[in-house]
């Protein structure tokens, strides 16, 4: 890096036109450093994930040599490929789970007003009371998850209760 700066400030100082310094862009100390997370297979933040401008610069006689930089390139890809079909599948597993919680508050509500039903009909009034707060209980954990999904997914005009 230090021998690349001397040698940009040796082309300013000879009066190099502007056509080449902007081709031989000034190399600043974020360019050198990388974020773990562009190298980290786990890592979910690859958002700001960009090449520094140094590694697409085309330098005369290079096109021979760039077998390398092409696979550079390949990996690059994968490695933002692969965060990103991670990301997908992190959204569907979560969106699944949430609908199992969702679907489980709504079968356990029926089994308690099934139990209710049973208990009432049978005259024991404090097991069908008892299975009637449990049913309610359900009832009401459904509502809120549903409630709380639509409130993360605002744009979600698929209804998820009663599915």
């Amino acid at each position: 890096a230090a021998i690349y700066r001397q040698c940009q400030l040796a082309m300013i100082a000879l009066g190099t036109g502007s056509d080449i310094l902007d081709h031989y862009k000034e190399l600043e100390k974020s360019h050198l450093s990388t974020s773990a997370a562009a190298f980290t297979q786990g890592a979910h933040d690859h958002r700001g994930s960009q090449l520094p401008w140094f590694w697409t610069i085309d330098i005369p006689k290079d096109t021979d040599s760039k077998g390398w930089l092409s696979e550079f390139y390949c990996i690059h890809w994968l490695h933002a490929k692969a965060a990103k079909d991670r990301w997908e599948e992190e959204n569907e597993l979560v969106t699944s789970e949430f609908q199992w919680a969702v679907n489980f508050f709504q079968y356990r509500a029926k089994r308690w007003n099934e139990i209710y039903m049973a208990n009432k009909s049978a005259g024991n009034h404090g097991a069908a009371c008892y299975a009637a707060r449990q049913q309610a209980m359900y009832d009401r954990l459904a509502e809120q998850a549903e409630l709380i999904w639509q409130g993360m997914n605002p744009d979600d005009i698929v209804c998820h209760h009663g599915t």
